[in-house]
């Protein structure tokens, strides 16, 4: 059997159908439920898990995902990234200890697992991936990764290249895997469903939940602002803090900041995948002396009650 399918295969069933939340198991090539609900693995390694209709965006297409891949590549989230594996390796430390404190029935793997909710064309997750490949403990270096998007443009572009990781195109609001069955979650830059966090972390289980700080790109908006396309406004994370903490109690928040000098080519890339780009008419922006960007980003761990 090929690993990009072998690699679904897990004893007990982790992933729950979709549609109606029984076992998934490995049948050949596809993930299948009791009640004969099938979901096929693609050549390239990922499963989707959408039913019905397109549930993309237009603003998140594949040139989106290619632009943002570029940015990547250039560097300038390497700071967010290595925040993002430190605080992700940290809570793995964690793990073991956490899970002695079950009963039996809840603690049944060995390897600890994570999640990244929201994975986008998945550079955060093969960074990751390599990141524990490199330390010295066995137990972080067989972790299970599991990522998911609701894009499947941009899964299927995480997927390309092998490697262990579980690409998924799933639903944020229906995450089609069983309870209580996760380590950690990370969840980067991108919209959050507190409540199913909640259902498939353990009790003791930690989410890394990464989110603008308040200089985030200012370079860009001060830009926006000065062509008089939109009013400045005061970045606030209140709401993302008080959502946490309605479901899970915040342990930390770490900032996380570096300017990187941009040339033209690396500005173009950047603003092709910026959100704070959206219904912005870049021929009316000034650009000539927006020679570099600032990425800053809040890191919050929180813990599963």
């Amino acid at each position: 059997m090929r690993h990009g399918i072998a690699k679904f295969n897990h004893d007990p069933a982790l992933y729950r159908c979709p549609l109606c939340h029984e076992a998934l198991t490995l049948d050949r090539s596809s993930l299948r439920c009791a009640n004969r609900h099938t979901f096929d693995i693609s050549s390239k390694g990922f499963v989707s898990m959408l039913r019905g209709g397109n549930n993309e965006s237009d603003l998140y297409d594949r040139s989106f995902f290619e632009h943002r891949s570029a940015v990547f590549s250039a560097g300038m989230y390497d700071h967010v990234i290595r925040a993002c594996c430190d605080s992700v390796e940290n809570s793995l430390a964690t793990a073991p200890q956490t899970r002695s404190l079950l009963p039996e029935s809840a603690n049944s793997f060995d390897a600890p697992r994570v999640v990244d909710a929201g994975c986008g064309e998945g550079h955060y997750m093969r960074r990751l991936e390599a990141r524990l490949a490199s330390v010295p403990s066995q137990t972080l270096n067989s972790t299970d990764l599991i990522a998911f998007d609701i894009s499947r443009e941009a899964v299927a572009l995480a997927s390309r290249g092998g490697g262990d990781v579980e690409w998924l195109a799933a639903d944020l609001a229906n995450i089609p895997l069983r309870d209580g069955s996760v380590d950690c979650i990370a969840n980067v830059f991108s919209p959050a469903n507190y409540a199913e966090f909640t259902r498939i972390l353990r009790p003791g289980g930690t989410l890394v939940k990464i989110v603008p700080g308040p200089h985030h790109v200012a370079e860009l908006r001060k830009t926006i602002v000065d062509a008089g396309l939109r009013k400045e406004l005061r970045y606030s994370n209140d709401d993302v803090l008080q959502g946490i903490s309605a479901h899970m109690r915040i342990l930390n928040t770490t900032r996380v900041s570096a300017t990187t000098a941009v040339d033209d080519a690396l500005l173009r890339d950047f603003m092709a995948m910026t959100p704070v780009m959206f219904h912005i008419d870049q021929q009316a922006l000034e650009l000539s002396e927006l020679d570099r960007i600032t990425i800053e980003a809040d890191v919050i761990v929180a813990i599963a009650m």
